[in-house]
């Protein structure tokens, strides 16, 4: 019975001993975050503890395969011996020492408002909250060749020696650079922050394809010039619009000027409308022109008719090119003249004047 009891005795011992065996180790680093890396699957809720008391839980993730779990940040921030402990299945405590919050990704927060060159210098404006102001910020200029040139604590290229920052107030900056390069994009992190985090905010860029100017002339042809901020911004056309020369010019054209052209629930539309093509122009029906030197007239089939000769039918005047008399071309106008001629004659004859 005793080596029973024994016996009992010692398997408790070591089933304590087996679960103090902590199949994990921790590590805590600056950012307030925790990793534990575990030689087997484990998949439960951390929680960790100051006092050894009063008990938080640790949010985070596990990774595909259970054996790393990483922290958020910023929640191990004293320089502290932090207790851990996690539920899967069976309680797992450790122990894990952090030297205390210094920065995190997390609390970075950068935005950038605009940013153009004007002449040889390139300038950008932004806002930047971070403790340790914009010294330990890294700049990142990529021109339209591919080239990228940055500017920051670790890296330093040759192309951005003589960048200045100017303090405008209230966490707002702008940056100049007199540079020859055409600088595309511009970007800005923090060196700890340059590395892909999908949980925290890595770094801001902005597309930098404004250049200043006074007039049209100065942007591009898919550009105008902005008169309130004098820079070059794009032509925003609607669907049935193309750019064109600085501004929307309608895209539905089909070259023909006696067609309507309409642009109807985003699609082109062409009515043909009455009137012959002349010279770029829309000519009524029954009106007279000369094409290929003939004298024309449109008819209303809207083609270009010769005019008839004397003789010939016809049903209205422009049709001829004398006129038309009883549905027939005629000189009407010089038989017209000869009775008048006449009757002028006879009255003289007859007054003796």
């Amino acid at each position: 019975m005793k080596k029973l009891v024994l016996i009992l005795m010692m398997c408790l011992v070591l089933a304590s001993f087996v679960n103090a065996i902590t199949p994990f180790v921790a590590k805590c680093d600056d950012a307030g975050s925790v990793t534990i890396r575990s030689n087997q699957n484990i998949d439960g809720k951390v929680y960790g503890t100051k006092d050894r008391k009063t008990w938080f839980e640790v949010p985070g993730e596990w990774n595909n395969d259970l054996t790393i779990f990483k922290s958020e940040d910023m929640l191990l921030n004293s320089n502290f011996n932090y207790r851990l402990k996690i539920d899967s299945p069976g309680v797992y405590t450790v122990d894990v020492y952090c030297p205390g919050y210094k920065f995190s990704c997390k609390e970075l927060n950068i935005s950038i408002n605009s940013c153009y060159k004007r002449s040889s210098v390139f300038s950008a404006d932004f806002n930047s909250v971070n403790h340790n102001g914009i010294y330990d910020l890294k700049y990142m200029f990529e021109t339209d060749e591919g080239l990228l040139v940055i500017h920051g604590p670790s890296i330093h290229s040759k192309e951005t020696e003589n960048m200045i920052i100017g303090e405008l107030g209230d966490n707002h900056y702008l940056l100049n650079l007199k540079t020859k390069l055409n600088i595309t994009k511009f970007s800005i992190t923090h060196d700890k922050c340059s590395k892909k985090n999908d949980n925290y905010y890595r770094y801001v860029k902005m597309y930098c394809n404004k250049t200043s100017c006074i007039a049209d002339m100065g942007c591009k042809a898919s550009e105008y010039c902005d008169n309130k901020d004098f820079l070059c911004k794009p032509v925003e056309c609607n669907i049935c619009e193309k750019i064109s020369e600085h501004k929307c010019v309608p895209k539905c054209d089909d070259n023909k000027p006696c067609t309507e052209n309409e642009c109807v629930e985003g699609e082109c539309k062409f009515t043909v409308i009455n009137g012959c093509e002349f010279n770029d122009s829309c000519i009524p029906q029954e009106y007279v022109r000369t094409v290929n030197n003939v004298l024309c007239f449109c008819s209303n089939s809207n083609e270009w008719v010769p005019q008839k000769k004397n003789n010939e039918s016809c049903g209205y005047d422009y049709e001829c090119l004398s006129s038309c008399v009883g549905n027939i071309c005629a000189e009407q106008e010089k038989e017209a003249k000869g009775i008048i001629r006449r009757i002028i004659d006879f009255f003289t004859k007859l007054f003796g004047f």
